[in-house]
């Protein structure tokens, strides 16, 4: 039998090149935690993507909280649009339902997370 040459061959072949951007400075920390965990930054890399809980950007009531916003940003804007046209008095009532909306979904959306 002939002496294997090399090193062996991978039981499972990475297969797909992922690659991203990074400043320098986050291109250090990733080292250097690569180096304390013992591993190569390809292995750190992967174990950190695969291994680790994101928390997403937004719930779905969150979302659902935007869209409110979204749609309410028109109504106002046509709110404003009737007040220069009749007169502010005559919307005053709709501007504060709204004011009393938006409060309301600020808040929760600055102070849940």
């Amino acid at each position: 039998m002939a002496p294997i040459k090399g090193r062996p061959k991978q039981a499972k072949r990475q297969e797909k090149f992922l690659g991203f951007f990074v400043t320098k400075m986050q291109d250090f920390v990733i080292q250097q935690k690569a180096a304390k965990a013992g591993v190569t930054i390809s292995d750190y890399m992967r174990q950190v993507a695969i291994d680790s809980q994101i928390k997403p950007r937004w719930t779905e009531e969150e979302r659902s909280m935007v869209k409110r916003l979204i749609a309410m940003s028109g109504d106002i804007q046509k709110l404003a649009a009737e007040a220069r046209k009749e007169g502010a008095l005559r919307t005053a009532l709709s501007f504060a339902k709204y004011g009393e909306a938006l409060d309301e979904i600020l808040n929760k959306l600055c102070h849940d997370r």
